[in-house]
């Protein structure tokens, strides 16, 4: 949670946080699978209901300065959201997730427009566009991400064809070699909005500023922010 605030505090209009769904149906912001790394317990986040979770420290890992951050709902986290930001939603389960959306949904109406979804599972995003036809839903691609996922890289054809398959509103990729010009002037033809992942150096940030992406994930806003801007001013 303090991650989040201090994203909004520092002006930024863009946060992208992970969820889970517990084994009490509880959607989490939560990225790993388990909680090997905060307690030292190999255990998968779906086998702890909400209570066990939350008795947690996750801000200890990062330093005695985050001491005694717990594991927040994203129904906390929507409670953050300023009225000019976007929450993007990457969800990390399955179609399981959904009924526990409609119901958070249905408790959260009016910040609901404030918030977009991603996700690797297509079988996810595409129900979560189909259920939230309002909301920007786009399909997250690994692509050359590393030697595994190279091995299975989509033609532009056939992300060209999942994408409208099922209405969805473009792709978040991995800023990597294939997503190159070409790559770009293909997606953006097709009207896809095309977002990118993870970028946190200028340099990096430079490769693709001429291919014009709707967005950037990095882990340092601010700063990136502030680099770009200064690029824009020359």
């Amino acid at each position: 949670m303090a991650s989040v605030n201090l994203a909004w505090a520092q002006n930024i209009h863009y946060v992208e946080v992970d969820v889970r769904l517990t084994k009490d149906n509880i959607i989490v912001v939560f990225h790993d699978e388990t909680t090997i790394r905060y307690n030292q317990v190999d255990t998968l986040l779906n086998q702890y209901n909400f209570e066990e979770l939350s008795a947690i420290d996750v801000g200890i890992f990062k330093g005695e300065q985050w001491k005694n951050e717990f594991i927040p709902t994203l129904e906390q986290v929507l409670k953050t959201i300023p009225i000019n930001g976007t929450l993007v939603v990457e969800l990390k389960d399955g179609p399981e997730i959904e009924n526990a959306l409609v119901k958070l949904e249905k408790r959260n109406t009016k910040i609901w427009k404030q918030l977009e979804f991603i996700s690797f599972n297509y079988e996810t995003i595409c129900m979560t566009k189909k259920i939230f036809p309002n909301n920007k839903c786009l399909w997250l691609l690994d692509l050359d991400y590393d030697s595994e996922t190279t091995k299975n890289i989509p033609s532009y054809k056939e992300i060209i064809n999942k994408v409208k398959q099922h209405n969805l509103d473009g792709i978040d990729v991995f800023a990597g070699e294939i997503a190159n010009k070409s790559f770009f002037k293909t997606m953006h033809q097709e009207n896809f909005e095309i977002y990118l992942w993870t970028i946190n150096k200028v340099e990096h940030a430079k490769r693709y500023l001429p291919f014009l992406p709707d967005g950037l994930t990095t882990d340092r806003p601010r700063w990136m922010k502030e680099q770009l801007n200064m690029i824009n001013d020359k």
